[in-house]
């Protein structure tokens, strides 16, 4: 005989089993449900090379009218190539490049940027200033990396001519695509004129479909990641004919220094605080040719 007081108390009991079992099997492994829906990925063309250009300006940098600064945060890997062997992870780099561009007139925009780079331990994630070479086992000193000489570019809708050069126009490999609601931008560049013929980099930067729609923004709250190929650096220490590097990293933008990550800036703002600020004195080296 079942009366009101046991009915309650073995619902309640077999509530309290089914919860109990339905925790279980939401805790237990499984596999990953399959797809509800295709991926979207279309390649996005453009009629106008200057609509290109805008595009690419407002991922990468700012369409400004007159003149404007971007700054963006990274992280990157570098790993040793030697060849004929495996590859191996060598040291973490965290650091920020920051560009400042002046619009010279008809989507001609003069670009320099300085970058700086500080050396983190892969194991300990602190900063550091060694590490053991893993080719030849030897401890090398690791400096910071600014990279404070690179010319300028005059960037615009027919390419890139590099202010170090005679004003011949390098065109990058560049390729918008949608995937479902991003837009990426996939961008190949050569190296300086004066650099090694060797060095080479990809990268891939992305943002929400809405927000590149919206041609009000002019400055595009992009991520992104790519792709170093150089050689190596002296303070490497490494043999003739060993191969050479490779760089992995990312990123995103932020609006200025005050949202760089806390230990970052603390060390910026005492060991480098000129390098938070735009470096406005490359702009009063002449352009070598015409525009």
């Amino acid at each position: 005989m079942v009366n009101r007081r046991t009915f309650v108390t073995a619902a309640a009991g077999a509530t309290g089993s089914l919860l109990g079992a339905r925790a279980l099997e939401a805790a237990a492994p499984k596999s990953v449900e399959p797809p509800v829906s295709r991926v979207v990925s279309e390649f996005l063309h453009f009629d106008d090379p200057v609509e290109e250009f805008r595009a690419q300006m407002r991922m990468e940098r700012d369409l400004v009218e007159e003149q404007g600064t971007t700054l963006t945060w990274y992280h990157w890997l570098v790993f040793v190539i030697p060849g004929g062997r495996r590859p191996e992870p060598l040291i973490r780099y965290e650091g920020i490049e920051f560009s400042y561009f002046r619009h010279l007139g008809d989507y001609n925009y003069r670009i320099h940027a300085h970058n700086i780079s500080l050396p983190r331990d892969l194991h300990t994630n602190e900063f550091t200033d060694s590490v053991i070479n893993p080719i030849t086992g030897e401890l090398v000193e690791v400096p910071v990396t600014p990279l404070l000489t690179d010319p300028g570019t005059i960037g615009s809708p027919i390419g890139f001519r590099n202010l170090a050069g005679d004003g011949f126009v390098q065109t990058p490999y560049r390729k918008f695509r949608i995937e479902n609601d991003l837009i990426k931008k996939d961008m190949v560049r050569s190296a300086p004129p004066d650099w090694p013929a060797t060095h080479i980099e990809n990268s891939c930067s992305w943002v929400e479909f809405d927000l590149f729609a919206n041609e009000t923004i002019t400055s595009l709250p992009t991520h992104f990641c790519g792709h170093y190929a150089y050689e190596h650096p002296a303070w490497l220490k490494m043999p003739e004919g060993m191969g050479h590097l490779a760089g992995f990293w990312d990123g995103k933008k932020v609006n200025s220094p005050s949202e760089l990550p806390r230990e970052f800036l603390d060390r910026m703002e005492r060991e480098y605080p000129e390098l938070l600020e735009p470096r406005w004195g490359e702009f009063e080296r002449p352009i070598p040719f015409d525009l």
